[in-house]
């Protein structure tokens, strides 16, 4: 399968990720990595924009700039709520099922935002991994309303 890594920062982002960032093959989280072309960039960073990030959440302002409008207490609510009502369905016979209750509430509360995009947070390139989208919201909780968020760096990958 396929997904998107998006690099972002609260300051604007000199260094780019790019396909040779992050440890790929055996061993790693990433079969391997592959550069979008800057054709395709829009339509990713829309996929962001309309998909993954929480609705009316951010406003984009141009290609690489994103806006925070606020609502991170109210998402934070909703993925609460999310999470009672998955933990809440748990019992002895599906707590050790493959694929079952348990591991829904897992992934509820390892990626809130429920996508395969993974998120590096950085505007420099010394980092080797890219995290999950519950780092991702960790991270917008300690914005203000108005703080800019940038986009550097997007990197296909394959796992």
């Amino acid at each position: 399968m396929h997904a998107w890594i998006y690099q972002i920062s609260d300051a604007p982002i000199k260094e780019a990720i790019n396909e040779d960032t992050l440890y790929q093959g055996d061993g790693t989280d990433y079969d391997y990595c592959a550069a979008i072309m800057e054709e395709g960039r829009k339509s990713v960073i829309e996929a962001l924009k309309d998909y993954i990030l929480p609705s009316g959440m951010f406003q984009q302002i141009d290609d690489t700039t994103f806006e925070y409008q606020g609502g991170i207490v109210e998402w934070k609510a909703q993925w609460v709520e999310r999470i009672q009502d998955l933990a809440s369905q748990l019992n002895i016979e599906n707590i050790l099922k493959f694929v079952g209750h348990s591991y829904k509430l897992e992934r509820a509360l390892k990626n809130p935002l429920d996508t395969a995009s993974q998120f590096y947070l950085s505007g420099e390139t010394d980092q080797t991994y890219a995290e999950e989208s519950v780092e991702l919201m960790r991270w917008i909780e300690d914005l203000e309303v108005g703080s800019k968020i940038y986009l550097g760096g997007i990197i296909d990958f394959h796992f």
